[in-house]
C-alpha cells in the first residue's frame, strides 16, 4: 500500500514537473513571439524614426533649394496682342522687332514697311509673349499696347474626343475590308472608308490649328516715325468758301432745269403744235356759230 502511494507520488511529481516545463516553454515561446515583433518594431521604429526624420529633413532641404512653380491649370488659351511704337528710324525698328521674334523661336508672318510707317504680324511662343512685347517697346516709344486671351479648352477637348472616335471608326472599317470577300462589299467599304478618312483628316487639321494657336501667339506691331509730318488740318469754312459753294449749287440747279427742258422740247414740238392747231380751229368754229 505504501509502495503504491509512493509510486503515485512519484508520478504526480513527474507530471507536475512536466507541466511546469511545458508551461515555461510555451510562455517562453509566446514571449519570444511577442517580443520579436516588438524588437522588430522598436528596431524598425528606431531606424524608421531616423529615416522619417531624415526624410522629413530631406524635403525641407529640397524645398529650400528648389524654385516653386505655379500649378498648371490645364487650360488651353489662345493669346494675341497688339502694340504701337514711335521710332526715329522705322527700318531699324522693324529689323530689331523681327530679330526679337526670331530670337525666341518665333517668326515674322507678314510685314510691310516704308520710310514713315511699318507693320508686322509676328508669331511667337505663348510663354514668351510678355518678354517680346517688352522688348518691342524698348525699340521706340510705346503709344498703345493691348492683349487678348481666348479660352479654347472646350473646343480642344471636343476635337480630341471626336478624333479618338473617328480613328476607331476608321480602324473598324479597315478591319471589315480585310474580311470582305465580295466585290460589292469591298466597293461599299472603300467608299465608307474614304468618307471617314476625310472626316478624320478634317478633325486632325482642326486639332493642329488649335494647338498651333495655343502654342504660338500672334502679335501685331505698328511702327511710325517719330518726326513724321502730321496730317494737314481740315480747312475751316469761311464766307468766300460758302459763297463759292452756293454759286456752284445754283449753277448745278440751273443746269438741271435746262436739261429737263431740253428733254421735254421734242415732246412739245410734236404734240404741242398739233394741239395748238386743233384748239385754234375749235375756237374759230365756236366764234362763227355765235355770229
Amino acid at each position: 500500500m505504501s509502495r503504491t502511494r509512493r509510486t503515485l507520488a512519484v508520478v504526480a511529481v513527474a507530471g507536475a514537473a512536466l507541466l511546469a516545463g511545458c508551461s515555461a516553454g510555451s510562455s517562453s515561446s509566446a514571449s519570444n513571439a511577442i517580443d520579436a515583433p516588438r524588437a522588430a518594431t522598436s528596431g524598425g521604429s528606431g531606424s524608421s524614426g531616423s529615416s522619417t526624420g531624415d526624410s522629413a529633413k530631406a524635403p525641407q532641404a529640397s524645398g529650400a533649394n528648389s524654385t516653386a512653380l505655379p500649378a498648371a491649370n490645364g487650360r488651353q488659351i489662345v493669346r494675341t496682342a497688339s502694340i504701337s511704337i514711335k521710332a526715329d528710324k522705322v527700318g531699324d525698328a522693324v529689323n530689331n522687332i523681327r530679330r526679337a521674334a526670331t530670337d525666341v523661336g518665333g517668326y515674322s508672318n507678314d510685314e510691310n514697311s516704308g520710310a514713315d510707317r511699318g507693320t508686322l504680324t509676328l508669331k511667337v511662343p505663348a510663354d514668351k509673349l510678355e518678354a517680346v512685347l517688352d522688348k518691342i517697346g524698348s525699340f521706340g516709344t510705346p503709344t498703345a499696347r493691348a492683349e487678348h486671351a481666348e479660352d479654347v479648352t472646350d473646343q480642344m477637348v471636343d476635337v480630341t474626343s471626336r478624333l479618338a472616335t473617328q480613328r476607331a471608326s476608321v480602324d473598324r472599317v479597315r478591319a471589315l475590308m480585310d474580311k470582305a470577300t465580295s466585290l460589292s462589299d469591298i466597293t461599299q467599304l472603300e467608299s465608307e472608308l474614304t468618307k471617314r478618312e476625310a472626316d478624320l483628316e478634317s478633325l486632325e487639321q482642326r486639332h493642329d490649328s488649335l494647338a498651333a494657336q495655343v502654342a504660338m501667339s500672334t502679335v501685331t506691331v505698328d511702327v511710325s516715325r517719330t518726326d513724321a509730318p502730321a496730317p494737314p488740318p481740315a480747312d475751316e469754312p469761311s464766307f468766300l468758301s460758302a459763297l463759292g459753294g452756293g454759286w456752284h449749287a445754283l449753277l448745278a440747279t440751273l443746269n438741271g432745269i435746262g436739261v429737263g427742258l431740253g428733254a421735254l422740247l421734242p415732246f412739245l414740238l410734236i404734240i404741242g403744235i398739233p394741239a395748238g392747231a386743233v384748239y385754234y380751229y375749235v375756237r374759230r368754229r365756236k366764234a362763227r356759230a355765235v355770229s
